[in-house]
């Protein structure tokens, strides 16, 4: 976790591996589904490695609740 400088925010990075992200699913869908989610600043997904990076805040969301709506989005995510 960090925090950065000019904000003051605290900040923090998750890297999920997905087993189920499939082509069906465009990076936008599931980057659009999880910016909704309260605390997540940034999404970028790969497709290449299966993954997903988040930037969040710790202090609103934790990694447990993210990947939890991961489940609920049908997304099994470790």
């Amino acid at each position: 976790m960090a925090i950065t400088r000019e904000t003051g925010q605290r900040k923090a990075q998750a890297i999920f591996s997905l087993f189920n992200l499939g082509y069906e699913s465009s990076p936008n869908t599931v980057e659009r589904k999880l910016k909704v989610f309260e605390g997540i600043k940034r999404v970028t997904v790969d497709y290449v490695t299966d993954t997903i990076l988040v930037d969040f805040d710790p202090e609103i969301v934790t990694t447990d609740a993210i990947r939890s709506y991961m489940t609920k989005m049908g997304k099994t995510a470790v």
